[in-house]
C-alpha cells in the first residue's frame, strides 16, 4: 500500500510544479512580469495550498476512506487544470476592460489581478493542498513514527516536484508549449485520481482508512516515543516557529535566486537549475530526516538545532559567494556547449543551495512530529503545520520582494535571514526540556552568533556582482590568460557609481575612464560610448520616417538616450514604460547629460509598469511605438518578440503609425533572427530593416508609405540628429540611408520559410540562450547582405533627384561605415567619385578604406588626388604618411 501511494504522491508533486511554472508563464503574459504581478500569482497559488491543507486536514479524522478522498482531489485538480487554457483565454478578454472601468488606477491593478488569479487558481491549489493531510492520515496506521511517515511523504512529493520543474523547464515547455504541457499534467492527475479511487475501493473492505481506535493507537505510540518532561508550550510554539521558518526559507529562495542569477545569468535554463536544486535539497532533507531521525523521539530542541544549523551553513556560503564567478569561468574554459553549461549551472547552484536546503527540508517533518504528540491526529497536525509553513512562505516572499530587498539589498536580506534563524533557534531551545546549563548556554551561543553575524559580515564586492561573468565569459577568460588576474583584479580599474538591488533586478552604473555604462543583472544595457549610435538611431529613425509624429511610446528606458533622441523632435507627448524603478533612478542621476535630461522634460511621462501589460490595459493610441527590451535569451523577454505582442502594439498605433523593434545581431543564431523577422513581418507587412553596428532595427508601418527624402532632410535638421551622430552639420542627412539594410520585398523573401514565435510555445526563449557564447554578428550581417537585391527603400516622388548628388552618396557611405558595411561604403564612395571625381572627402575615405583592407597601392593614388591646400590638407598628408609607413 505504501509504495503505491508514494508513487501517486510523487506524480502529484510533479504535476503541481508543472502547474506553478506554467501558470506563472501564462499569467505573466496577461498580468506582466512586475514584482506585483508575480507576487499575486504566488500568493494565490500558495494561499490555495495553505487553505486546502487547513480545511482538509481538520476534516481527516471524519473521513472514512482517505485514499478515495485523495483520488477525488486528484480528479478535481486534473479536471480544473484541463479547463485552465480556456479560462486563461477568457480572463484575458475582459481583464483590460475591467481595469479601464475601474478608473485605470495602478493602485487597483494588483487587486484586479489577485481577483482573477483567485478565480483561476484557488480551486485547483486548494485541492492540491489537501492531499498531504489525507495521505498522512491514510498511512498513519502503517507507521507509528510520525516524523518518519511525514518525512517520507514530503520527500516523495517534493522529489516529484524536482522532476516536474526539470521536465517543465528543459523538456515539456520547449517541445510542447504552455497549453499542451498543462493538458499533459492534467491527464496525469486524472490517471492518478482514477487509480487512487479504484485502489481505495478495493482496500475499503480491509479498512485501510484510519478509524478512531487506530488513531488513538498511533497517538499512544507517538506519546510513548516522546520524553515525558516535554513542556506544553512546545507544540503551539512549533507551529508558529514553522511559519516563521517558512518565511525565512522563502527569503532564502528569493535572495539566493537573485544572487545566483547575477553569476549564472538570467536565462530560463539558469532559473530552472536554481529551482531544481532548491527543491532537490528540500526533498533530500526531508528524506534524510525520515531515514536518520524519523524513528527517534521528536523534540523542540531538535527543531531549534535545525534552525541554528541553517544559519551556520548560510554564513560560509555568504562569505565565499564572491568566488563563485571564478568557479564558473574556470569551468567554462573547458566548453561552452549547452549541455555542459546546464550541468555547470546545476553544479554551482548545488554548491550554494544544497547545504542549507537539506536542513530546511528536515524542518517540516520535524515540526509535524513535535506537533502530533498532543491530542491532534496526524492528518490534522499535518494540515495545520503545512498551512502555517505555507502562509509563512507567502509572507516571506512578499516581505522579501517588496520590502527587504529594495530597502537593504540582497546581501543584507540574507544576513537578516541568518539572524532570524539564530533568534528562532534561541527561542525554541529556551522552551525545550533541556537541563538549564545546556539550555541557556545554547541560547546565549545562538544570540551571540546572531550579533557577530550582524556586525561582522561585509557586503559583496559590487564590481564582481555586477560583472556578468556568465555573459562576458570571452573577455574575462582572455584577460585571465593574458595576465593571470582574477575577475576582481580585472575589474579593479572600474568604478561603481551606483548599485541597487531593485524590485526585480540588480542595477549598476559603472565607469571605466570616460566610458560609463548601465548594467542590469550583470548585462550591459547601454553606455556612453559604443552603444550610443544604436541608442540614438532607435529614437531618431521612426521620427524621421513618420509623416507627423505627435505621441510616442518607448518601452524600456535603459540609459534614456533613446527617449532623449525622441524628445529632440517636435513631439507632443512621450510615454516611457520601465519595469524597474532603479533603472529610472540610475538614468536620471548618471545619464542626464547623455539623454538630454529627458526625464525632466514636461512632455515626458515615466510609467513604472510591464510594457506588454501597459499596452494591454491602456486605451491610448500612439503615432510611434519603440520597443527596446534587452536580449531575448533573458527569461521572460521572448514574450516581447512574439506574434501576440506585435499584434498588440499594432492595435495601439494610429493610422499611419510606425513601430520600431530593436534586436541584436550578436549572440543570436540566423534561424532565431529570421524567426523574429518573420514574426514581426507577419504583423507589419510593410517592414524594412536598418542596421546599426551589430544591432538591427525593424521598422514596421500600419500603412504603405514611401520614404520622403525632403521630409527626412528637414527632420534631420530640426531633430539635431547630426549632433547625436557626431557629424559636422545637417548636410550629413543622407547618412541615415547608409543604415538601410533590407526593403519590404527582400525582407519578406528572407523570412518566407522561417518559424514564428508565438506566446504558447515561445521557442525563442529556449533557443536564444543556446547562442549566448556564439559570435554571430558578422554571420547575420552577411545573411542580410546576401538577401538584399535593391537600394534604396521605396522613395516618394521627387526624392530620387537627391541621389544624383556626390555629397549624397558620400554621406550614405559614411552611414554604411556606421554598420561596418565596408563594401557598401566603398560602392557609395565610388558612386560619389563617378559623379564628382574631385570630391575630396570621398577620395580620402576611399583611400583610407583601401589602406584598412591592406591595399596600399590602391590607397596612395587616391590620397594624392585628394591633396590640396584646403582644410583637408593636413588629414591627406597624414593619410599619405600612413601609406608609406
Amino acid at each position: 500500500m505504501t509504495g503505491f501511494l508514494f508513487v501517486c504522491f510523487f506524480l502529484s508533486g510533479a504535476t503541481a510544479l508543472v502547474y506553478e511554472v506554467v501558470c506563472l508563464r501564462i499569467l505573466g503574459l496577461v498580468f506582466g512580469h512586475t514584482v506585483h504581478a508575480v507576487a499575486t500569482v504566488l500568493i494565490v497559488f500558495m494561499g490555495g495550498l495553505a487553505l486546502g491543507s487547513a480545511v482538509v486536514g481538520g476534516r481527516t479524522p471524519r473521513i472514512r476512506n482517505p485514499i478515495q478522498a485523495y483520488g477525488w482531489l486528484e480528479l478535481g485538480t486534473g479536471a480544473w487544470a484541463a479547463l485552465l487554457p480556456l479560462l486563461f483565454t477568457w480572463s484575458a478578454t475582459w481583464y483590460p476592460d475591467l481595469y479601464r472601468a475601474l478608473g485605470r488606477s495602478y493602485a487597483v491593478l494588483p487587486w484586479i489581478q489577485f481577483s482573477i488569479g483567485s478565480v483561476l487558481l484557488l480551486v485547483p491549489t486548494t485541492l492540491m493542498g489537501g492531499t498531504l493531510p489525507l495521505l498522512s492520515q491514510a498511512l498513519a496506521g502503517h507507521e507509528s513514527r510520525v516524523g518518519r511517515l511525514v518525512g517520507g511523504l514530503y520527500a516523495v512529493n517534493t522529489g516529484g516536484a524536482v522532476l516536474g520543474a526539470a521536465m517543465a523547464g528543459y523538456v515539456l515547455l520547449p517541445w510542447l508549449g504552455n497549453r499542451a504541457t498543462i493538458e499533459t499534467a492534467a491527464a496525469l492527475n486524472l490517471a492518478v485520481g482514477a487509480a487512487a479511487l479504484i485502489y481505495g475501493r478495493v482496500r475499503l473492505a480491509r479498512r485501510e482508512a484510519i478509524d478512531p481506535a487506530t488513531a488513538r493507537g498511533v497517538a499512544a505510540d507517538v506519546r510513548e516515543a516522546s520524553p515525558s518532561y516535554e513542556r506544553p508550550l512546545g507544540v503551539p510554539l512549533t507551529v508558529i516557529a514553522l511559519g516563521v521558518s517558512g518565511a525565512v526559507s522563502m527569503l532564502y529562495e528569493v535572495t539566493w535566486t537573485r544572487a545566483l542569477a547575477l553569476v549564472l545569468g538570467s536565462s530560463t535554463f539558469a532559473f530552472t537549475a536554481i529551482l531544481v536544486t532548491f527543491l532537490l535539497g528540500l526533498a533530500g532533507g526531508s528524506a534524510l530526516y525520515a531515514w536518520r531521525w524519523g524513528t527517534r523521539r521528536p523534540s523542540v530542541a531538535v527543531f531549534g538545532a535545525l534552525q541554528a544549523g541553517i544559519a551556520v551553513l548560510v554564513v560560509p556560503i555568504l562569505l565565499a559567494f564572491e568566488r563563485l564567478p571564478e568557479l564558473l569561468l574556470a569551468a567554462l574554459r573547458w566548453s561552452h556547449a549547452t549541455t555542459f553549461v546546464t550541468w555547470i549551472q546545476l553544479g554551482l547552484s548545488a554548491v550554494a543551495l544544497l547545504p542549507l536546503t537539506l536542513l530546511i527540508g528536515a524542518t517540516f517533518p520535524c515540526a509535524v512530529a513535535v506537533a502530533t504528540r498532543g491530542p491532534l491526529r496526524v492528518g490534522e497536525a499535518v494540515g495545520q503545520i503545512y498551512a502555517a509553513n505555507t502562509v509563512g512562505a507567502v509572507a516571506g516572499a512578499v516581505l522579501t520582494g517588496f520590502v527587504l530587498v529594495p530597502a537593504v539589498g540582497v546581501h543584507a536580506a540574507i544576513v537578516a535571514g541568518i539572524i532570524t534563524n539564530l533568534t528562532l533557534a534561541a527561542i525554541l531551545v529556551a522552551t525545550a526540556d533541556l537541563r538549564p546549563p545546556w539550555r541557556w548556554g545554547s541560547v546565549g551561543t545562538a544570540l551571540l552568533a546572531a550579533a557577530v553575524v550582524a556586525a561582522g559580515v561585509t557586503p559583496w564586492d559590487q564590481r564582481v556582482m555586477s560583472s556578468g561573468p556568465a555573459i562576458y565569459v570571452g573577455p574575462y577568460l582572455r584577460s585571465a590568460e593574458a595576465s593571470s588576474a582574477s575577475i576582481g583584479e580585472t575589474l579593479r580599474s572600474q568604478q561603481i557609481l551606483y548599485y541597487r538591488d531593485g524590485r526585480a533586478s540588480t542595477v549598476a552604473v559603472g565607469q571605466a575612464g570616460a566610458h560609463r555604462y548601465l548594467r542590469i543583472n550583470g548585462k550591459t544595457e547601454g553606455s556612453t560610448s559604443l552603444d550610443m549610435p544604436t541608442q540614438q538611431m532607435v529614437g531618431h529613425l521612426p521620427l524621421l520616417v513618420h509623416p507627423d509624429p505627435r505621441d510616442v511610446l518607448v518601452i524600456g528606458l535603459g540609459t534614456g538616450v533613446t527617449a532623449g533622441a525622441v524628445a529632440r523632435h517636435g513631439i507632443r507627448r512621450l510615454d516611457v514604460v520601465e519595469i524597474e524603478p532603479a533603472v529610472v533612478e540610475a538614468a536620471g542621476q548618471f545619464f542626464g547629460e547623455a539623454n538630454g535630461h529627458v526625464l525632466l522634460d514636461p512632455r515626458t511621462r515615466t510609467l513604472i509598469a510591464d510594457g506588454r501589460n501597459f499596452l494591454f490595459t491602456t486605451p491610448d493610441r500612439y503615432d510611434v511605438i519603440i520597443s527596446e527590451p534587452s536580449n531575448p535569451w533573458i527569461s521572460g523577454l521572448a514574450a516581447l518578440f512574439s506574434e501576440e505582442f506585435f499584434r498588440l502594439t499594432r492595435t495601439r498605433l494610429r493610422p499611419g503609425g510606425v513601430m520600431v523593434q530593436w534586436i541584436q545581431l550578436y549572440n543570436l543564431r540566423p534561424d532565431d533572427l529570421k524567426m523574429i523577422l518573420k514574426t514581426f513581418q507577419g504583423v507589419f507587412p510593410e517592414t524594412t530593416l536598418w542596421n546599426v553596428s551589430e544591432d538591427l532595427l525593424l521598422l514596421g508601418r500600419t500603412e504603405p508609405g514611401p520614404l520622403d527624402l525632403g521630409r527626412l532632410k528637414t527632420r534631420f535638421a530640426t531633430g539635431r540628429v547630426a549632433d547625436d551622430l557626431g557629424y559636422p552639420g545637417n548636410e550629413a542627412w543622407p547618412s541615415v540611408l547608409g543604415f538601410f539594410a533590407l526593403g519590404e520585398t527582400d525582407t519578406a523573401r528572407l523570412v518566407a520559410d522561417a518559424a514564428t514565435n508565438t506566446d504558447d510555445r515561445l521557442p525563442l526563449e529556449f533557443s536564444a540562450p543556446r547562442a549566448l557564447y556564439l559570435e554571430t554578428g558578422r554571420e547575420n550581417q552577411e545573411v542580410l547582405r546576401r538577401a538584399r537585391t535593391s537600394f534604396p527603400p521605396a522613395l516618394a516622388p521627387g526624392s530620387h533627384g537627391e541621389l544624383d548628388q556626390a555629397d549624397t552618396h558620400y554621406w550614405i557611405g559614411m552611414g554604411c561605415l556606421g554598420r561596418n558595411a565596408v563594401d557598401d561604403a566603398l560602392a557609395h564612395f565610388r558612386q560619389a567619385l563617378a559623379l564628382d571625381p574631385r570630391h575630396r572627402p570621398a577620395l580620402l575615405e576611399t583611400s583610407n578604406l583601401h589602406l584598412r583592407l591592406g591595399r596600399p597601392d590602391e590607397a596612395l593614388p587616391l590620397a594624392y588626388r585628394a591633396l590640396d591646400h584646403g582644410p583637408l590638407r593636413a588629414r591627406t598628408l597624414h593619410l599619405i604618411g600612413r601609406v608609406y609607413v
